[in-house]
């Protein structure tokens, strides 16, 4: 199919998305080795690897950036895990196929396995799976059923998207993109209240990518990518490419994509505003797989060829290669936490390395079997916690009643009449869910909201604010411990409180 006949499909798919600002593309050149904690360091929520055993088995915990042994005991057990799907952000379940192929889900509150789907023949063939940014998890099964799984609760789809979705991604509002393939390949967009809403036919593509929040999807063509995005539905756009796309990645912030291109042995960077191609990036030879940082410090390039068991460390900040690492490629690993540790399989072990030193900071030994989850966590039987619960519930001496005054004024309070900036920390369908998130952030200080939905396509959005200025709410984004987009001039719609 033409590029004249795939820009209005596109331009159509985008405008059946909801709207979503971008995040901050400060974070794609963040450089710092500080380990930011959310306000109040005393209830910070430490950086985690959790290790699940292959053959089954209780968790063990990892403080980062260090691999030091965590004095925690992680209750319940898993199943034998064959790969790692993610850990979602707020830190509640851990998502990952078991050995039958079978997604299933670690709930890190009440320490139990809870299948997501259920084992049968049609789901041994294996599912195809979309996690979103606030967790909430996409299985679309081999006979086009899909089950939308959030931490509470699974639950079917009424109908099904039909059989041959060979990919997923998860869209705007709750939305799911999918690609089918039968005599040719064809676009679903499909929502759980809608059902498919857009059904068309596109031309196979190298590879796809989608940003993190859905707002942006791009396909790797013969000659360059098509990239369309919700903020201008009607003017998908494409950037020609000297070498064949083969693989592409956008940053987390959406800003920028890197393109990995068949035989040339270079990264492409286009720009998402500008819509060109505004760097490359010399590589040692042609790469074949390329693996965000999630917090945009690096990119992981696997090189096609004959060095598979080599990874590169691309620099986003000086887009050079800054250093390699030789260690196997999986679903897990290799991957970098938060606070700027590379972890990877080295032999049998799993190391832990400066994401720019490459210095070793700390070793698992016979770590490699098993499978690797990175993020924020702490259980909420370990001793910090029980202490951190019995000095609140302790009796405090009365203190004089001190003179009235004025209330002060919040110093990041926009002034009468300023534009309000935000800070989005998700978007889901689900009230209880997000109003358990706005809970959660409050009790660490955090003035969060729930804003209600403002159209039937948009979510309950948890907001963080207001601020006075972009910067102001970057500075308070930068101390969630959590990715985060930020929403200018200010959320629209009624606060429900």
């Amino acid at each position: 199919m033409s590029l004249k006949r795939l820009l209005p499909l596109l331009a159509l798919l985008a405008g059946c998305s909801g709207s979503r600002s971008g995040a901050s593309s400060a974070a794609d050149t963040a450089t710092s080795r500080v380990n930011v904690q959310p306000a109040g360091s005393a209830r910070s929520i430490p950086i985690v690897a959790l290790r699940a055993l292959a053959g089954g088995g209780g968790l063990r915990a990892y403080l980062l950036p260090a691999l030091a042994p965590a004095s925690w005991t992680v209750g319940g057990r898993t199943s034998p895990v064959e790969a790692v799907i993610g850990m979602d952000d707020a830190g509640r379940r851990l998502l990952y196929r078991d050995s039958a192929g079978v997604v299933d889900a670690f709930d890190l509150v009440a320490y139990r396995e809870r299948p997501v789907e259920a084992d049968s023949t049609e789901v041994r063939r294996r599912s195809i799976v979309a996690l979103a940014p606030n967790g909430t998890l996409y299985a679309v099964l081999p006979d086009g059923a899909v089950i939308e799984s959030e931490p509470f609760a699974s639950n079917r789809w009424p109908n099904r998207l039909g059989r041959g979705v060979r990919a997923a991604f998860a869209g705007v509002g709750g939305s799911l993109v999918a690609i089918r393939h039968a005599a040719a390949d064809t676009l679903l967009l499909a929502s759980r209240e809608a059902g498919i809403s857009l059904q068309e036919p596109v031309p196979s593509a190298a590879a796809r990518a989608a940003s993190r929040d859905g707002d942006a999807v791009a396909f790797a063509t013969d000659s360059g990518v098509v990239v369309f995005e919700e903020r201008e539905p009607q003017n998908p756009w494409f950037v020609r490419l000297k070498g064949s796309p083969v693989t592409a990645a956008f940053t987390p912030s959406g800003h920028r994509l890197y393109v990995a291109l068949r035989t040339s042995s270079e990264l492409a960077v286009v720009d998402r505003f500008t819509r060109r191609a505004v760097a490359s990036v010399p590589l040692p030879a042609p790469a074949d797989a390329l693996r965000m940082d999630p917090w945009g410090r690096a990119v992981l390039v696997h090189p096609a060829g004959p060095n598979p068991d080599e990874t590169w460390i691309v620099s986003m900040a000086g887009n050079r290669v800054s250093g390699r690492v030789s260690t196997t490629w999986a679903a897990d690993l290799p991957t970098v936490s938060e606070d700027g540790a590379l972890l990877a399989r080295e032999g049998a072990n799993v190391v832990a390395r400066d994401i720019h030193s490459l210095d070793s900071l700390g070793t698992v030994l016979e770590g490699a079997p098993d499978l690797w989850f990175v993020g924020r966590w702490k259980p909420t039987t370990s001793p910090e916690v029980l202490r951190e619960a019995a000095r609140e519930s302790a009796p405090r001496p009365a203190r004089p009643t001190p003179a009235a005054r004025p209330p002060a004024a919040p110093p990041s309070a926009p002034a009468e009449g300023a534009p309000q900036v935000w800070v989005q920390v998700s978007v889901s369908q689900n009230e209880k869910a997000s109003r358990e998130l706005a809970a959660d952030l409050e009790r660490t200080g955090h003035a969060a909201k729930v804003i209600a939905p403002s159209s039937p396509g948009d979510g309950w959005r948890v907001v963080v604010g207001p601020y006075a200025s972009r910067s102001a709410a970057d500075s308070a984004g930068r101390l969630l411990g959590r990715p985060y987009y930020i929403l200018e001039p200010g959320p629209q719609g009624p606060l429900r409180e």
